[in-house]
């Protein structure tokens, strides 16, 4: 399975796009291979498909700090609004930190920059944080508790 949720393996899915063998058709691809290079820590990725006002507000070093620290767990696609130059997708990409919870819940705004898909802009909605205790159900969804999957 893909860090982005669909069935398919990293490699046949996202992992095409985050190894720029070909570019994302559309923006929620774009939206579902920049959460899968959050999760392996691919950089020069993320920079790559962000336009050059989204780069200048999330600065590269920014970028890569976030992506150490955080254990993404679970990425869920909201809706989809396409478009031929300019497109809208709502997420919610839960990840961990120090053993709390953590939402980005965000109407993201893509824009066509020479025949490929850039993030451009995003409103946030406000998310709760949640304490995860050793018992709790891991957040991934694996049916395992958090003690034996994802706790660090």
């Amino acid at each position: 399975m893909c860090h982005c949720g669909l069935p398919q393996p990293f490699a046949d899915c996202c992992g095409r796009f985050v190894s720029r063998a070909i570019d994302a058709p559309d923006a929620q691809s774009l939206m579902r291979s920049r959460y899968s290079a959050f999760c392996e820590q691919a950089i020069d990725y993320l920079c790559f498909t962000c336009s050059e006002k989204a780069l200048e507000q999330n600065p590269r070093e920014e970028v890569a700090e976030f992506a150490q620290a955080a254990h993404f767990v679970r990425l869920h696609i909201m809706d989809y609004e396409p478009g031929d130059a300019l497109a809208y997708v709502e997420f919610k990409a839960f990840y961990i930190i120090a053993d709390t919870l953590h939402c980005i819940h965000e109407r993201s705004q893509f824009i066509q920059q020479h025949h490929q898909w850039k993030y451009d802009s995003g409103q946030l909605f406000e998310a709760a944080d949640v304490k995860l205790r050793r018992n709790d159900p891991c957040p991934c969804l694996s049916g395992n508790k958090f003690k034996k999957c994802c706790m660090s």
